[in-house]
């Protein structure tokens, strides 16, 4: 029987006379080199015939052409490459050993160190690859968007119900379809010019907060944005005495989908075949964690919109994100008000908690360097005076405190490895291959971290993004994402950070605690492990900067939100 490399290349009849027919078949990864081979053999012993019954000269321009025949065919037939270098792993298992528990960003900045800029690993079958270089990942990550913006499947948050998250789903029309709502709301600084008056009242309250709660002011930072977003996604305000019901809620979604999200925390990631089981069989209670889970998500989605519909209907006015859609377009099918539910819900996700960790990197910088909040103080002084607080409309009068923003998102990234990225066909680059199906992670951390690109990476220094050379912004850095999976909320992000620091900077001395023998107290400086990086907590002294910060907080606040 005829093998298939030896029919890659065969001769047929054709009027009496011999011709070729190539039957480049395969696929991107197979060993193509033995039927290119197998050609040039077949070529080869027709050319020395022919040559018997010519001339040496025309011999040599038989040979020439055979060769290039062969050499074009050879160019057409894909050809075996490898995957991108990594650790060598073991049969079966791959590299499971490898993979790091904790800090994973660290290990893989030190496998680029060794390996190169694109890293790859297996575990269990599952190919990673690791981008240790600010320029592949927008090579691959934001040139081939066509094939790297998928998820990977995760079995247990799908059961749960998070392929409706945004930041889980795969790639198509629905993930489409959600960024455009968020385009024609918040998708420009001019659209979030609409929720001015919301930021600063909430930024006002948030000085409220931390000098009315500052011994637990790591919890109220989270408080802060919580009420936030909500204001902003659905104008709803949240009761400031106790646990408010819908930020309960929103904290006990983050932390399910926290868990449903963790690689290895449900067997069922890694035997998919276990969710078509029976629940009376032994080992599925997975299930039922599901169906609970999916419950909280339910209310999650649904409790904040029938919140916004109540409102409109009573014809009162909410101008929020939700209200604003919902206002544009009163008669909704049902696919179109899924669609506005759970992009708003994207909101929370993707905007409470990445603000909270920026925020609270803001109270741990100025405290171990206080120089930084003296000269932000400075500047502000220098513009306003001691008449009013800043706006946004400001932003572009304070360069010091925007350079302050900018070095929160690099010197502790909320997402070091933003979120895993799947490849939805083989890719070829830098002659390596990445496989359909792939794991693709963007050391974010390591790129913002480079001494290369910034000096002495782990000071905080926001000199480095001003003068006449300035370090490259982290924001365009894969602080947002890449893409088409870039976050889609990051101009609100940008400015509610922005207005929050102003703020902070306007109104309040944040100082290291003191302890009993009157000494200050040096923040250690430490980051969680999390999806999220965040700095843990630690003590730090609050104080009002002065009479008239309080006085012009409180005038703010008493005017609303309008």
């Amino acid at each position: 029987m005829e093998s298939r490399h030896q029919a890659s290349v065969r001769r047929v009849n054709h009027h009496g006379g011999q011709r070729w027919s190539s039957d480049l078949c395969g696929s991107i990864g197979t060993s193509q080199t033995a039927p290119a081979f197998d050609a040039w053999l077949d070529f080869f012993p027709l050319a020395v015939a022919l040559m018997d019954a010519l001339s040496v000269r025309d011999g040599c321009l038989v040979l020439l052409a055979s060769f290039i025949a062969y050499k074009a065919v050879r160019r057409a037939l894909p050809v075996a490459r490898p995957l991108p270098p990594g650790p060598t792993g073991y049969p079966l298992l791959g590299n499971v050993f490898d993979m790091p528990k904790t800090r994973m960003w660290e290990t893989f900045k030190e496998w680029g160190q060794k390996y190169g800029p694109i890293v790859s690993v297996t575990v269990l079958g599952q190919v990673i690859v690791v981008l240790d270089d600010p320029k592949v990942a927008e090579d691959l990550l934001g040139k081939r968007g066509q094939i790297y913006s998928d998820r990977p499947t995760m079995h247990m948050a799908e059961l749960s119900g998070y392929d409706r998250a945004l930041s889980n789903s795969h790639y198509g029309p629905r993930v489409r379809e959600w960024r455009k709502l968020f385009a024609r709301v918040i998708g420009t600084r001019e659209h979030i010019a609409r929720f001015n008056g919301v930021e600063e009242y909430q930024a006002a309250m948030f000085i409220n907060r931390m000098l009315a709660e500052s011994d637990n002011w790591y919890d109220a930072t989270r408080k802060t944005f919580a009420a936030l977003v909500l204001h902003l996604a659905y104008g709803y305000r949240i009761e400031e005495d106790g646990i408010d019901p819908m930020i309960a809620l929103a904290d006990q979604v983050m932390k399910e989908f926290s868990e449903v999200a963790t690689p290895g925390a449900y067997a069922v990631d890694f035997i998919p075949a276990l969710k078509y089981l029976p629940d009376c069989i032994p080992g599925t209670g997975f299930k039922q964690t599901a169906r609970a889970y999916k419950k909280t998500l339910d209310d999650m989605g649904e409790r904040p919109i029938a919140h916004v519909r109540e409102e409109l209907a009573k014809g009162a006015p909410n101008g929020s994100f939700v209200g604003t859609l919902l206002r544009d377009e009163p008669n909704l099918t049902p696919e179109r008000l899924f669609d506005i539910t759970w992009a708003a819900a994207a909101f929370y996700s993707g905007g409470a908690e990445t603000s909270v960790s920026v925020i609270q990197s803001y109270f741990l910088a100025v405290c171990k360097y206080p120089e930084v909040q003296a000269k932000a103080q400075a500047e502000l002084d220098s513009v306003l005076g001691h008449g009013r607080l800043p706006t946004l409309s400001d932003r572009d009068s304070f360069p010091y405190i925007g350079a302050i923003c900018k070095e929160l998102c690099r010197w502790i990234p909320v997402a070091p490895l933003a979120f895993p990225h799947c490849t939805t066909a083989d890719d070829i680059y830098d002659d390596y291959l990445i496989p359909k199906g792939s794991m693709v992670f963007p050391n974010v951390w390591k790129f913002l971290h480079d001494p290369d690109i910034y000096e002495s990476p782990s000071v905080f220094k926001p000199e480095r993004f001003l003068g006449a050379d300035p370090a490259p912004d982290p924001r365009e850095m894969g602080f947002f994402g890449y893409g088409r999976r870039q976050c889609p909320g990051s101009h609100l992000a940008d400015a509610s950070v922005w207005m929050h620091v102003a703020h902070a900077v306007a109104a309040l001395d944040i100082s290291k605690a003191i302890n009993s023998e009157g000494n200050p107290i040096e923040p250690s400086g430490d980051t969680d492990d999390g999806l999220i990086l965040r700095p843990l907590p630690f003590a730090c002294n609050i104080r009002p900067r002065s009479s008239d910060a309080l006085r012009l907080i409180q005038e703010r606040i008493d005017r609303g939100s309008e």
